[in-house]
Formats: C-alpha cells, sequence, structure tokens
C-alpha cells in the first residue's frame, strides 16, 4: 500500500482535504463545472438533458467524502468515478421509467434541468445543507423525486390515465428498494447502489485507537472493526442483500445461509467487491491507501475489480491497485493486518506514515513541525499495547527525539542541539 501522506493529525500544516469548506467546493465547482458536463453528456448518450443532474449528485457526493479527498487530482478521480456511476444510475432509471410510460424512452428537451453553473451549484448548496439526517434523507428523496418527475415528463404525452399509473408504478419500483437494483443494474453494480447512498449514514464509526470487539450482525455473521474505520449498512441488509461498505479495516466471520435471495456476503472496499460464504477474512482500504487488500483467514473469497475476478484461499492474500490485482509483500502484510492478531508494524516507511500510525493505533498524537524530518526513514514493529515501545524505536530509526512542548507531543531532529 502507499505511505499515508498525513501527519498525525490535522492542523494549519496538514491539511487533510481539498475540499475542508464550501468556499474551497465552490472554487472547484467554478473550475470544473464545464468538464464535468461535458463528460457527463458523453456518457448520456441522447439522454444529455439528464447531465445537469448527474453533475450535481457528482459533486455532492464529492462533498459527503471530503474527508478521504487530500488532493485535487484525488478529487478529478472522484468526480470522474461519480460521474460515471451516476450517469449508468440516470440510463437505468430513465429506461425503466420509459417502460412504464409505454415503451418509450425519454427524448424531450422538457426533462431539462437547468444546465446554467448558477442553477445547478443552487441545487449542490442545497444539498449539501441538510445536514442532519432527516433533512440528509428529504433531500435524497426530493432529488429522487425530481429526476422520477422529469423521466415522466419526457416520456411522452399520454391519456390522462397513463400518467397516474405509470408514477404509480414508478413509486412501487422505487419502494422495492435493493432487489430491483440488483436487477436492473446487474448482481455488482446494485450491490454498489445499495451502499453508495449519499443519504446512508455508518453503523459503525470508529475513533483513532478505537476498535470493536466481535459485534453481531443481522444475518449471523460478526464483524470487528478496527481503529478510523467506518462501515456502512443499508436497509435491504440481510433481508434483500448481504452488503456491506469499509472505508478502513474490519474482520469479518462470515455465517453460513441458504437464502437465495439476499445472496452471498459481500463486503465493498474502494468498489472493490468481495464475495464470500461462510468465511473468515480481512479487508483493509483506507482512504489513503493506494489501493484495497483482503486476507483469508479460513474459507476462499472472490474478488472482483473492475472486469477482473480471482479466488483468494485461506492463508493467501490479494492487493487491488487500480483494479489491478497483485500478491502483496509480507510487510504490506504485516502493515495492513497485523492488529488483527494485536501486533503493528510499519517497517521503513517515511516518517510520516509511522506518524499516523501512531495515530492511528494507539490515538497518539505527535507533531512534526520540522517538515524534512517527515522524509526520513522510520519503522515500528510493537504489539498494540505498547504505544512506548513504539515512540521509542521512531526515536531509534528516524534519529528524531519524542519531547513535550507545552501540551503538545512533538518529534525533534535529535542530531539538532538544543
Amino acid at each position: 500500500m502507499s505511505p499515508d501522506a498525513r501527519t498525525a493529525s490535522p492542523s494549519s500544516l496538514t491539511p487533510n482535504s481539498v475540499i475542508p469548506d464550501e468556499a474551497a467546493l465552490k472554487r472547484e465547482f467554478d473550475a470544473q463545472f464545464a468538464s464535468s458536463l461535458d463528460s457527463a453528456r458523453a456518457q448520456l448518450g441522447d439522454a444529455t438533458v439528464l447531465a445537469p443532474r448527474v453533475v450535481e449528485s457528482a459533486f455532492v457526493n464529492a462533498w459527503n467524502q471530503r474527508g478521504t479527498i487530500p488532493t485535487a487530482d484525488r478529487l478529478k478521480a472522484v468526480l470522474t468515478d461519480e460521474i460515471r456511476h451516476g450517469a449508468a444510475r440516470a440510463l437505468s432509471r430513465r429506461a425503466s421509467a420509459g417502460r412504464f410510460a409505454g415503451g418509450k424512452q425519454a427524448h424531450s428537451s422538457h426533462a431539462a434541468a437547468s444546465d446554467a453553473p448558477a442553477d445547478v451549484w443552487a441545487n449542490i448548496d442545497k444539498a449539501i445543507h441538510a445536514s442532519s439526517s432527516s433533512a440528509a434523507h428529504e433531500a435524497h428523496a426530493t432529488t429522487g423525486r425530481h429526476e422520477a418527475a422529469s423521466h415522466m415528463k419526457a416520456a411522452g404525452k399520454r391519456p390522462s390515465w397513463i400518467a397516474p399509473v405509470a408514477i404509480g408504478a414508478f413509486a412501487l419500483v422505487v419502494s422495492i428498494g435493493g432487489m430491483l437494483y440488483l436487477n436492473r443494474l446487474g448482481e455488482d453494480d446494485g450491490a454498489l447502489a445499495l451502499v453508495s447512498s449519499a443519504a446512508i449514514q455508518p453503523l459503525v464509526a470508529t475513533t483513532p485507537g478505537q476498535m470493536t470487539l466481535w459485534t453481531k450482525l443481522g444475518d449471523g455473521s460478526k464483524m470487528k472493526v478496527g481503529p478510523e474505520t467506518k462501515i456502512f449498512v443499508p436497509d435491504a441488509f440481510p433481508d434483500k442483500a448481504r452488503v456491506i461498505k469499509v472505508d478502513g479495516t474490519a474482520q469479518f466471520e462470515v455465517a453460513k445461509t441458504s437464502d437465495s435471495k439476499a445472496g452471498p456476503f459481500r463486503v465493498i472496499a474502494k468498489r472493490v467487491h468481495v464475495i464470500a460464504n461462510g468465511t473468515n477474512f480481512v479487508v483493509s482500504a483506507y482512504a489513503t491507501d493506494s489501493g484495497m487488500m483482503v486476507l483469508v483467514k479460513d474459507g476462499s473469497v472472490t474478488v472482483k475489480a473492475g472486469k477482473t475476478s480471482s479466488t483468494v484461499a485461506a492463508g493467501q492474500a490479494l492487493l487491488v491497485e487500480n483494479n489491478v490485482p497483485r500478491q502483496p509483500t509480507p510487510e504490506e502484510i504485516a502493515q495492513a493486518f497485523g492488529w488483527v492478531d494485536g501486533h503493528i508494524s510499519v517497517q521503513h516507511k517515511q516518517l510520516r506514515t509511522v506518524v499516523a500510525a501512531l495515530t492511528r493505533w494507539f490515538n497518539f498524537d505527535v507533531k512534526v513541525p520540522d517538515l524534512p524530518l517527515l522524509d526520513r526513514d522510520a519503522s515500528i514493529d510493537v504489539p498494540l499495547d505498547s504505544s512506548k515501545l513504539a515512540i521509542t524505536q521512531v526515536e531509534k530509526s528516524a534519529n528524531v527525539k519524542f519531547t513535550y512542548e507545552g501540551e503538545s507531543k512533538v518529534f525533534r531532529d535529535a542530531a539538532k542541539k538544543k
């Protein structure tokens, strides 16, 4: 996995998001709106009238993920991904609306939302201010109603009884939820859509140094969650779909089930699918990592990344970067999964990565005011209950000195005389 680019804690020296506030989001919107709109139109074919809505959703979703977007390049990648998936969902909804309205798809310009930058931004601004859970759900529902109305309007003029029937049918489709996603979009895209809604709230959200004990899920499976991790579980779990999203790291002990309606147990991390039934595995996929990794403790899993599918057996691990799978090194495995056995190992990484590990695993917030020190080689290899030993190893490996300056914990260059 690539080094964690953060230092131990956010500060003026260590910004952790390229869009920390609305003003920054507005600047990025102004700079990227035209290219984003062109990208959405190119992917929507003859349904270009839906492009403004796709762009709105992309920027709102980027805002909701802002804590995981440390650079401008990462923001562009997120927007590109959101526009691609948003266009696919919009085309799917459009096709469904067309079928309900008599088999014709939406072509009318009357369905178009305004593509004026000011109007699109106004809708984004309204969405991101839906801060409470209830407001967020309402904003999400309102967007869905606007899109549904646009699709139905574009289906063409029908006798007066057609519109109520079509709208009722469409409402029925929405209420069915998860399983219809799976049928319309394909199993993988449907599962991804279930856990990617901007309105879904994390079931578990751990803080630095915090790990959960084994927790039983609705299907009888159990999970153990590492620090700085969010677990997203959709309402459809487990009756309609056994799918979970992980941002961070977690171990799963999967219950066997014969319920074909719910499907196999599936964990999604960085859009990579890990599919299992009756097995024990660990997933690691922090936002600052270059990819996601899975380690199988017992049984086997199928890992799907783009068009690639790989089987990982017990005792094996797989690292997926940019949809390309490879075997991770022993050092990468130890760094990602040592916590499962109560051990933390970060070998010969930049000091910035080791300092971030101190925060993540020990909740030990150490500043490094002298920024060039962050590039030094450093290592730790300690039990999870040995933060003092970890500090000693950092001092020795990076030639730094741990000290207190006021109430702040600091690493200074040990070679410099005070």
